[in-house]
């Protein structure tokens, strides 16, 4: 068993390091892995492969990192979900973050707010503090008095007030059409346009939600038999609930703000990672971090490929392989 599990480890960094090669070769303009090499050769001279080092090091390099960063806190946190809810269909977006990201992107965007953190734009300033804020709602509501403890009073919430922020969205895109189009392809999500700045500015949150998962695995894997029973082993499930909350908070603030709205990324990968490595919190976060940033490095890869020189929203490219795979899951589970 351990055997396998450092084979599968090592195949999967190696296939993430060849696709990440892959995803700096391909794109609108073509670099050959040669002239990445010529560029890395030649770094102490400026003027040598000058266009293709601005194409390297200004445009895919750091897309390709931010890819795989947001992709990593998508899988992880959707591996952490899916422990604590013990739901194969629990995602991050259950709780209503991602739609509280989106109506601070579109306040930012229709209300023409000047406001920017550091060098970031307005927009994903917005979305970062409109994530935070809908993942504030949700804890406090679904820790008042009268909600209980439950942990299916967090889905409640979660899916109510998301349901909220996506009306509210509507509602201000409808009345300001003229900014309908600007703000389309972040909805899709798309990580056109980002670069280092945008990879620095989610940096801090996304070091916090890894250490979470981390700290969270051991109780993760004591839930597998019920609350109860992680409470009669020592687990306090409060706590554990309110943990899963902020790293959820965490992973999809950080998330969108990089690469806007992006769907199935946090449920396919657990599943993936469940035929090789199997269901324990110690092995299937980690391992869906890993698988998190190749699936949405192959999905950007490929809408930069698909419809070259213009790009799809790598978000469309997720839906695409997440629908059949979600409807799969459904029937599957209710067969069962």
């Amino acid at each position: 068993m351990k055997r396998r599990v450092v084979v599968s480890a090592v195949a999967s960094v190696f296939i993430l390091a060849v696709f990440f090669f892959i995803s700096l070769c391909l794109g609108a303009e073509k670099i050959t892995p040669g002239t990445i090499l010529d560029c890395l050769r030649t770094l102490s001279d400026p003027d040598a492969f000058r266009f293709e080092k601005t194409i390297l090091f200004n445009i895919r390099l750091p897309r390709a990192f931010l890819v795989m960063l947001t992709g990593a806190l998508l899988g992880g946190c959707g591996a952490v979900f899916q422990l604590f809810f013990r739901n194969s269909l629990a995602e991050p977006g259950i709780m209503g973050i991602s739609a509280g990201a989106t109506l601070g992107a579109v306040a930012a965007r229709s209300l023409g707010a000047a406001f920017s953190f550091s060098l970031i734009s307005s927009v994903n300033s917005a979305a970062f503090a409109g994530a935070l804020a809908a993942g504030l709602i949700v804890t406090l509501l679904s820790f008042s008095r009268n909600a209980g403890e439950s942990s299916v009073m967090l889905l409640i919430c979660g899916t109510a007030l998301g349901t909220l922020y996506s009306s509210v969205s509507s509602v201000i895109l409808l009345t300001r059409e003229r900014e309908l189009h600007s703000v389309y392809t972040w909805l899709m999500g798309s990580f056109s346009g980002r670069g280092w700045n945008d990879l620095i500015f989610i940096l801090a949150p996304s070091a916090a939600a890894f250490a979470m998962m981390a700290v969270m695995a051991s109780p993760l894997n004591l839930l597998t038999g019920g609350e109860k029973s992680a409470m009669a082993l020592g687990v306090n499930v409060k706590r554990l609930r309110r943990g899963v909350l902020i790293c959820g908070a965490f992973s999809v603030s950080a998330a969108v703000c990089a690469g806007g709205t992006i769907s199935f990324v946090g449920l396919i990968a657990p599943h993936i990672v469940r035929k090789t490595a199997g269901s324990r919190a110690e092995l299937l976060i980690p391992f869906s971090i890993v698988f998190g940033a190749l699936l949405l490095l192959v999905s950007d890869t490929a809408a930069r490929v698909v419809i070259a020189p213009s790009e799809l929203p790598a978000g469309i490219i997720t839906s695409i392989i997440g629908v059949p795979f979600f409807l799969s899951l459904a029937v599957g589970s209710v067969r069962r």
